[in-house]
């Protein structure tokens, strides 16, 4: 069953490749531009439901193929993402007040699909007043993190790389998904793959707000 299904997502990924290469096809400029804004995410954990999101940033650049006669365009970005995630506030067997952090840093590269939600009129000079939904696969690479104890109002910090045993996995991957309209995107990233080596289950989940330039 496992077998299946992983065979079936990497089909799937596959498609979405083939596709947006066909659709890079119709693409008459290339464009681009920068990407920054803050990011709210979470790990959603097996053992765990006390998780919450954590406000942190992002900021990146865009390449993409925009047509001007056709709705399908194709895009690839690369993103520094903080992520992580934070708990609910608790309490430890002695009753202190504690709570902890998790704080990820990736370099994620999605390879979008980008649907124009209607087409190009003549007065378009570019795409920004055009609505555009994307959608596609991502790949991330894990730089690291930090685990931070908050045990009455004393923080303690600890580094990690994704080197160590135990520790975050290098590879990340998942689904993006954005909505944009002007220069203004919402993008939400729901994570596929396991965030650490060893443990509970555990995926990154990131919304994303940024504001995005258009060469």
């Amino acid at each position: 069953m496992n077998l299946f299904m992983m065979k079936g997502k990497r089909t799937y990924i596959l498609f979405i490749f083939m596709f947006l290469a066909a659709s890079s096809l119709h693409a008459q400029k290339l464009g681009g531009g920068l990407m920054l804004g803050p990011t709210f995410s979470t790990m959603k954990m097996s053992l765990n439901d006390s998780t919450t999101f954590r406000p942190d940033f992002c900021a990146g650049v865009r390449i993409a193929f925009i047509p001007k006669r056709f709705i399908l365009g194709a895009e690839v970005d690369v993103i520094y993402s903080r992520q992580g995630t934070s708990s609910k506030k608790g309490l430890d067997l002695e009753d202190n007040t504690l709570r902890y952090k998790e704080q990820s840093h990736y370099i994620n590269v999605p390879l979008l699909l980008n649907v124009y939600l209607r087409r190009w009129n003549e007065d378009d000079e570019d795409e920004s007043k055009i609505p555009r939904l994307r959608i596609g696969p991502q790949i991330g690479f894990c730089l690291g993190g930090n685990e931070i104890l908050d045990m009455k109002g004393k923080k303690k910090q600890q580094y990690i790389t994704p080197w160590e045993k135990g520790s975050f996995n290098r590879i990340d991957y998942g689904l993006t998904a954005a909505l944009s309209y002007w220069f203004i995107e919402v993008r939400y990233t729901f994570g596929m793959a396991n965030v650490f080596k060893v443990g509970e289950k555990s995926t990154n989940h990131v919304i994303s707000v940024t504001w995005s330039d258009i060469w």
